[in-house]
């Protein structure tokens, strides 16, 4: 590799910390944020693709009110990168050009702080929505992915027949979604999520973003803001090794969770409790040990993920030659030669996620 192609350099923006202050964060506010972890999360791809031009999209670690991307080592050959962010549902991107004739690697070292969600506490939660805000509406909207018309509208209305507040309606249908899905180990990668296809065939089952998607697409049809929640599990879970027995390589560790409005914002995650039934070879959903799980993923947050998006049937930025939309945003995603590749068929090995814990 030529070496006066590397770039070093490390990128803040005005919203990251600096290894000292996280220390003093962690210390002052130790109380406030629990269960704090620290994490470097590196990306790393050599693409053979050494006479033709790539273009290459990175998902890049959101700033919320539970993490905090504290900033990005960047070392490779790309002859122009940038970060940056993508207007619709204010998605961060990594995106760096390869030119022809030239060998193709890249490292990202994102540093990373995240920590416990608070639990909902229900009883003290206004059970409808009130003066949805115009953000807020974009998660009412169907997309070509998110159907919430047809038999997705006609199954919905079934579902909360009876429910007066919009949290009996959520409730009702997560309580659907447990019960009617399943877990589909055939399914490649975490599923695409094609609502309007599974209802059309009566087959619900699938990974994390087509379970998910059911979710979204039926609360979304009761005029109830949800959207899923698009990252990667970098730790082991502590619920069960079923969900996630990360220890370093999380390559393929890629999950989709939801979330759903009720005057905040609930998580929520069936697939993981039809993951934790496949995996721990439970078949039936009212054993102590599923309720248990069940009960928790509808407004717990089992702390081993990091968020990237919520982008569902978008234009990345800067926006491919074919400008053709993409369906969502967990997996990096390249165009060799102006043609955007499908993201499980490319044709080098292009995601190589490891996880170093970092102790504050």
């Amino acid at each position: 590799m030529n070496r006066r192609n590397f770039i070093k350099t490390f990128l803040f923006t005005s919203a990251f910390l600096s290894s000292g202050s996280l220390k003093a964060l962690a210390k002052g506010v130790g109380s406030t944020l629990k269960d704090l972890k620290e994490i470097e999360l590196i990306y790393q791809v050599n693409l053979p693709e050494k006479n033709k031009k790539v273009r290459l999209w990175v998902p890049l670690p959101m700033n919320t009110s539970y993490q905090t991307l504290l900033g990005i080592k960047v070392t490779g050959s790309a002859k122009f990168y940038q970060i940056l962010e993508e207007p619709l549902y204010h998605t961060p991107i990594f995106y760096a050009e390869f030119p022809r004739g030239e060998e193709k690697n890249l490292e990202l070292i994102m540093q990373v702080i995240f920590w416990e969600r608070t639990t909902i506490d229900f009883e003290k939660l206004n059970p409808n929505n009130r003066n949805l805000s115009e953000e807020l509406k974009l998660f009412l909207r169907e997309t070509p992915h998110i159907t919430t018309s047809g038999k997705v509208k006609e199954i919905a209305e079934k579902i909360t027949k009876g429910k007066k507040t919009d949290l009996e309606k959520v409730r009702a249908i997560y309580d659907w979604v447990c019960e009617n899905t399943y877990r589909d180990p055939a399914v490649k990668g975490c599923g695409e999520g094609i609502v309007w296809k599974m209802f059309e065939e009566g087959k619900f089952g699938g990974k994390c973003t087509d379970i998910s998607s059911i979710f979204v697409a039926l609360c979304r049809a009761e005029g109830i803001p949800a959207r899923e929640l698009l990252g990667i599990r970098v730790l082991p879970s502590k619920l069960s090794k079923a969900l996630s027995n990360v220890q370093r390589d999380a390559t393929t560790a890629q999950h989709c969770k939801a979330e759903v409005w009720v005057n905040t914002w609930i998580p929520v995650d069936p697939a993981d409790v039809r993951k934790y039934m496949l995996g721990e070879k439970i078949n039936d959903l009212n054993d102590p040990k599923v309720q248990k799980i069940k009960e928790f993923l509808f407004g717990g947050w089992d702390n081993h993920w990091i968020l990237f998006n919520y982008a569902r049937d978008f234009m990345l930025e800067p926006s491919p030659t074919s400008k053709e939309p993409i369906n969502e945003f967990m997996y990096p995603q390249a165009e060799i030669e102006g043609k955007l590749m499908d993201k499980h068929e490319l044709t080098f090995e292009y995601s190589k996620y490891f996880v170093k814990p970092i102790t504050i």
